[in-house]
């Protein structure tokens, strides 16, 4: 390339990313520089690569740091973590995009985000809203899970396709907000507030696609922890990729990774349930019969004992025995048991015709009223009226003249 092809004829795409990237390349600066920032969108692939972000308050620019260099790590980089990296920038030709190419990286000190979200964990962990026992069980058999995410993103196609796939019978009720930016964090607290006061379903999904940290900022807000720890439907938190926590995965009831997760964790599979019931049909089936054979076996054995073959001689012989030998005793007893209270109703009649007052007037006595009543002692007698002297065979009216008592007083 020179000045001449620029006037002479236009650069190809290609062309113009590999001049940018020469450029930068032959630049003494850029081939060796020391940039400190805070590391943002932080991933870590499955290659062992790792793709982040550095930023300021100003500005941001991407990085890569290879598995090679990656290797040489004593610590786990994460987003609101301050690093200083040395690198080399350049451009990657098939994107033209400027970058870094990391290969080492110390800790500078921890970012703005990074302090926040370890005050807010620390603050809500000491008031005991990460507490396992505070934790709800997620229902096993929903009718329906609500979804509290953006209308638009992919978390609620991948949250709809796998409920659908596992279990079409299972309702969704999407409750849509904001997910990132200025007022999403109140907005997430609204949607969890429609679907708790519809009561439409069973258990809640609140959460949305990965991102830096900065996307995912509204679901460490506090007003949206202090939501779902007071929501009375239970919540699942999936918010970002595996990798990626945020308060309200404390917070939640149950932490999913992902929204995919989050609906294999909630939406059981159709076909297992039908497996479950059929295999619990089958063993309540082999219960039924094995308690048939059971019942059988033991009315077998009862049929061939003496018990229901000769049930004359088994079960009443020898109730007729005891009841003989019981009537023996008694014809021996009774007897002299009826001779003596004989005996003694005779003594007790006696005792009785002996203090019959009629048997004493027949033998000479006779008893003295006045007015009405029995004179029991001379000296209780009233000289001025007349007695009745009581015998067995009469009475005797008489006035008296004298009263004597025994010790001479008249």
């Amino acid at each position: 390339m020179n000045g001449q092809a620029y006037g002479a004829e236009a650069l190809s795409v290609s062309e113009l990313n590999e001049y940018a990237r020469r450029l930068l390349a032959g630049d003494p600066l850029l081939r060796s520089l020391e940039v400190s920032g805070e590391i943002s969108g932080y991933k870590h692939h499955y290659s062992g690569h790792r793709y982040f972000s550095l930023k300021d308050e100003k500005a941001r620019v991407q990085c890569v740091m290879f598995r090679q260099h990656a290797l040489g790590l004593d610590f786990q980089p994460a987003d609101g973590m301050r690093v200083t990296v040395r690198a080399s920038a350049s451009i990657y030709p098939q994107n033209g995009s400027f970058q870094l190419y990391v290969t080492a990286m110390r800790k500078a000190g921890q970012g703005e985000l990074y302090i926040r979200f370890e005050k807010l964990k620390q603050k809500l962990m000491a008031e005991g809203l990460f507490d396992p026992a505070r934790k709800r069980e997620i229902p096993t058999l929903p009718k329906a899970i609500g979804v509290v995410t953006s209308r638009t993103g992919a978390a609620i196609r991948d949250i709809i396709h796998v409920a659908r796939r596992r279990n079409p019978n299972v309702g969704i009720v999407v409750s849509p907000c904001l997910v990132q930016g200025p007022g999403a964090a109140a907005d997430i607290v609204r949607a969890m507030d429609r679907l708790n006061r519809a009561k439409a379903c069973d258990v809640m999904l609140v959460g949305r696609g990965g991102g830096s940290i900065e996307d995912l900022w509204a679901f460490n807000e506090e007003v949206v922890a202090r939501a779902i720890a007071a929501s009375p439907i239970p919540v699942v938190s999936c918010v970002g990729h595996e990798v990626d926590f945020t308060i309200s995965d404390f917070v939640a009831d149950l932490r999913a990774p992902t929204p995919s997760a989050a609906a294999e964790l909630t939406v059981p599979r159709l076909d297992q349930l039908k497996a479950d019931m059929d295999g619990m049909v089958a063993r309540l089936a082999g219960a039924l019969r094995s308690g048939q054979r059971v019942r059988r076996l033991a009315l077998e054995r009862l049929t061939a004992s003496t018990v229901l073959t000769s049930p004359g001689r088994t079960l009443i012989e020898p109730r007729l025995n005891q009841l003989e030998a019981i009537e023996r005793r008694l014809c021996k007893v009774m007897p002299a048991r009826l001779e003596r209270c004989r005996h003694r109703l005779d003594a007790l009649s006696a005792s009785l015709r002996a203090l019959d007052p009629a048997s004493v007037m027949d033998r000479g006595y006779a008893v003295v009223r006045q007015g009405g009543h029995i004179v029991p002692r001379a000296t209780l007698a009233d000289g001025g009226l007349p007695v009745r002297v009581c015998f067995s065979d009469g009475e005797l009216l008489a006035d008296i003249t004298a009263i004597e008592s025994k010790d001479g007083h008249r």
